[in-house]
């Protein structure tokens, strides 16, 4: 099937090649070529936004690892001599 691959070869016409539309204009109402594209087009997209997913996850950790707060905790003051007198 044409699920996740470009359209290529002889018989595919170029404007099938780029873009959905194309493809769709292309079918010229060909129910099997529309169904082509359309499968070809959501495959491609799902793996699109998958990976752009894991990039935008990775970017939140990277930020949030950036960002921590990593100064340490003020040392508890001593006791002052006038203190230690009383």
């Amino acid at each position: 099937m044409a699920q996740g691959r470009r359209a290529e070869g002889p018989d595919a016409p170029e404007q099938a090649k780029q873009s959905i539309g194309g493809a769709l204009a292309a079918a010229q109402g060909d129910a099997g070529l529309i169904a082509a594209a359309r499968g070809a087009f959501t495959s491609s997209m799902t793996t699109t936004f998958t990976i752009s997913a894991v990039g935008v996850l990775a970017a939140a950790v990277l930020a949030t690892l950036v960002m921590r707060d990593t100064k340490p905790a003020p040392a508890p003051e001593e006791p002052k001599q006038e203190e230690l007198a009383a």
